[in-house]
């Protein structure tokens, strides 16, 4: 698959278009004066402990006060190798470890979507561009995308010389293959940078901004350039910046960076507009005449598949079928398109045979899997509804164009 990363820099907003194949997969907006704060690291104070909720509301700076669930909370008896505990709901009372008044860190892993508050966690993690440093874990985990046992066993092997105790790391899949100098270099970074947020920490009265996230642009060098055929900018500055990140022994990262200097809309030369139109459409035609109609209620998104102009062979239900399929990659699409997360319900047209149907779900699990962000095909219903749901991180999309 080709990738390629647009960046288009503009005077109110950063804009970030993914190419794979030459067809837009995702658009990332970055309004100046409304950045993102997942990932941001606060020392924050406990307002209010509601042990009926097992939560409780954290004051870290903002308008609103930011919620942490019991799950969320790292404590004592905590063993980060016992998800059964967590899944099974039978966590300890959260009044037993946070009190009113209490100081603690904190980091944002929901954006402030309505009436809530951002979500926050006490499990800090800190990515890089090849590793994710985790300060309050032990264990080394490697990508499952790198399948490579040889190179499963150096990266496994190099992590175990360099890593520092009482912390964890996580592999990322853009580590297969690289240079060993630039993990060393990145894990000591990472490392480093979490010393200083301590340092931070003691001299900071709460609630206190520790450490912000980088901007889109500094995110999309760190998530997409080494993994990205060409990382295209429109602003000679930005390209300069990029290109001052990476270090000497990246010379093969900095050969992917251009600057697009043609005196036409880069978006628009790469049919980012016409994409983001139709990821703001409440209706999205396909090639074949059926169609998609998405609808959004507070609780869930909701998507039906309508056949539309397509009449297919003289076989209904293999025309049913198709009309299924197609609509399924294009849904995958604008999934990942409109940034859509929580429940997404999708009402596919009725198939007769049960393999179809089970094809059509076995297809989309297979589609999801190109999502970075985590998503699940969790079943179809005995109404015949399909039932998806995707993490929740930032807005989606449509959130940026509404007011």
């Amino acid at each position: 698959m080709i990738k390629d990363v647009l960046v288009d820099i503009g005077v109110s907003e950063t804009r970030l278009a993914i190419l794979e194949d030459g067809v837009v997969s995702e658009i990332q907006i970055e309004k100046n004066q409304e950045k993102s704060l997942v990932g941001n690291i606060y020392k924050g104070k406990v307002m209010r402990v509601l042990p009926g909720m097992q939560s409780a509301f954290v004051d870290i700076g903002l308008k609103r006060n930011a919620y942490l669930y019991a799950k969320d909370v790292l404590h004592e008896k905590f063993d980060e190798d016992d998800t059964e505990t967590i899944h099974s709901g039978n966590l300890p009372d959260i009044s037993e470890i946070l009190k009113q008044g209490q100081e603690i860190i904190v980091q944002v892993i929901k954006d402030a979507m309505g009436e809530k508050g951002p979500r926050i966690t006490t499990f800090i993690s800190i990515p890089g561009s090849f590793t994710v440093f985790f300060p309050y874990g032990s264990t080394i985990g490697i990508s499952k995308k790198i399948e490579n046992q040889e190179e499963r066993r150096r990266l496994r092997q190099l992590v175990e010389s360099v890593k520092p105790e009482n912390c964890g790391i996580i592999v990322r899949t853009a580590s297969e293959n690289v240079n060993e100098n630039l993990l060393i270099e990145e894990i000591k970074t990472l490392s480093s940078l979490w010393e200083s947020i301590r340092e931070q920490e003691k001299k900071v009265n709460s609630p206190s901004l520790l450490y912000g996230q980088q901007s889109l642009v500094e995110l999309a060098v760190r998530e997409h350039l080494a993994s990205s055929n060409r990382f295209i900018v429109n602003d000679k500055e930005t390209c300069k910046k990029i290109l001052s990140m990476l270090g000497d022994e990246t010379s093969g990262l900095k050969e992917r960076v251009e600057y697009y200097n043609k005196g036409y809309d880069m978006f628009e030369y790469y049919n980012v507009q016409s994409a983001l139109k139709e990821a703001l459409s409440r209706k999205v035609w396909l090639k074949n005449g059926s169609y998609l109609v998405f609808d959004y209620t507070e609780a869930m998104t909701v998507v039906d598949v309508n056949s539309g102009k397509f009449v297919g062979s003289t076989d209904m239900e293999e025309t049913v079928f198709k009309i299924n399929i197609e609509a399924a990659n294009a849904l995958v699409r604008q999934i990942r398109l409109r940034n859509l997360s929580g429940i997404i319900i999708v009402d596919f047209i009725d198939m007769q045979k049960k393999e179809h149907r089970q094809q059509l779900l076995q297809h989309l699990r297979e589609a999801v899997k190109a999502d970075r962000i985590p998503t699940v095909v969790v079943g179809m219903t005995n109404l015949g509804l399909i039932e998806i749901t995707r993490k929740k991180v930032n807005l989606p999309l449509s959130n940026h164009y509404s007011h």
